[in-house]
C-alpha cells in the first residue's frame, strides 16, 4: 500500500496492476475514471492504492458530504408527502439550510405494508442507507440491509442526542481507520521496518475504551452525525464528548482521554 497528497485535477500516477485476469480495477471515492487508463482526482486528499485488492481510493476530511450508494447516514425527518417521506441529510460542519435533500419510501422499510409501516413526524431522527445515489437526481434512502432485508439498527431513533464530528472522523468510526492501519501495518511488514513509526492508531481507540466500561448505543452516519444513547444522560454526554474530542489524538492519547473522562464521571 502506498499513499499521497493529491488536488483536484491531478492524475493518479501509477495504478495497481490485477493479480488475476478476471480482476478489475477498484476506484473508490474522490476519484474519477476515464478510459482507457486514467484516474483523476476531484477532490483533496490522501490517495491510497491497495494492490493486493487492485483498490485506489482518496481519504479527505471535506466539509460536504455527498452521498454514496450504501453509505449509513443520520438523517433529519422534514415532511411526508402521500409516498414518501422528505429528509435532510446535514453534513457535519455545514448549517441547516445547506443539508441535502433526500427521499424515504413509506415502505422502504422491512417488511413494511401502507398498514404496518412506521409513522415519522417531523424533527424525528433517522439511520438510513443511501439506496440511490445520482449527482442529477435526490438521493434515496431506505431503512434496512440489502443483503439481511432486515432492519439492522436502520430505522428511527428514539431518545438520545446527536453529535457532531468530522467526515473523516465519521469514517473512521465505521471503519475505515481500521482498514488503512491492517494495510499500513502490511506496508511495514514487507519494508521491514514493524518496529519503525510508532504506533498506528485505528481511529476507534475511544469507542473501545468507553465500551470496556460504559453501557451505551451508538449510530454514527458518515454525513458526520453520531448519535448515542444510554440510561444516564451523563453518560450520553461523556460519550459524545470523548468522540468529539479524539480526532486528532493517538490511540494512546485516546485511551487516557477516556479514562480522565470516566474518572470525572
Amino acid at each position: 500500500m502506498t499513499t499521497m497528497l493529491l488536488f483536484p485535477g491531478d492524475v493518479v500516477p501509477e495504478l495497481p496492476t490485477p493479480q488475476k485476469t478476471n480482476t478489475a480495477l477498484k476506484v473508490g471515492p474522490g476519484l474519477t475514471y476515464t478510459p482507457p487508463d486514467k484516474v483523476v482526482a476531484h477532490r483533496v486528499g490522501e490517495l491510497h492504492v491497495d494492490d493486493r485488492k487492485c483498490a485506489v481510493w482518496m481519504e479527505g476530511n471535506g466539509k460536504r458530504y455527498i452521498p454514496s450508494l450504501n453509505d449509513a447516514v443520520i438523517a433529519t425527518v422534514l415532511r411526508s408527502t402521500s409516498d414518501s417521506y422528505i429528509l435532510a441529510i446535514p453534513s457535519s460542519t455545514s448549517p441547516a439550510p445547506a443539508s441535502i435533500q433526500a427521499l424515504l419510501p413509506h415502505l422502504a422499510f422491512p417488511q413494511a405494508t401502507k398498514k404496518t409501516r412506521p409513522i415519522l413526524h417531523p424533527g424525528c431522527t433517522v439511520y438510513a442507507r443511501v439506496s440511490l445515489a445520482n449527482k442529477h437526481m435526490d438521493p434515496e434512502l431506505e431503512c434496512y440491509d440489502a443483503e439481511s432485508q432486515k432492519a439492522e439498527g436502520f430505522g428511527e431513533l428514539k431518545g438520545g442526542m446527536v453529535f457532531n464530528v468530522s467526515l473523516g472522523m465519521a469514517r473512521r468510526l465505521l471503519g475505515d481507520g481500521k482498514k488503512i492501519r491492517q494495510l499500513q501495518l502490511r506496508a511495514r511488514k514487507a519494508e521491514g521496518t514493524e518496529a519503525e513509526g510508532g504506533e498506528i492508531s485505528n481511529g476507534m481507540e475511544v469507542l473501545e475504551e468507553l465500551g470496556r466500561v460504559l453501557a451505551f448505543e451508538i449510530a454514527v452516519g458518515r454525513n458526520g452525525r453520531v448519535w448515542v444513547d444510554s440510561e444516564d444522560t451523563k453518560v450520553t454526554l461523556c460519550v459524545g464528548s470523548c468522540i468529539q474530542k479524539s480526532e486528532y489524538l493517538t490511540g494512546d492519547e485516546q485511551r487516557a482521554l477516556v479514562r480522565e473522562a470516566l474518572r470525572k464521571l
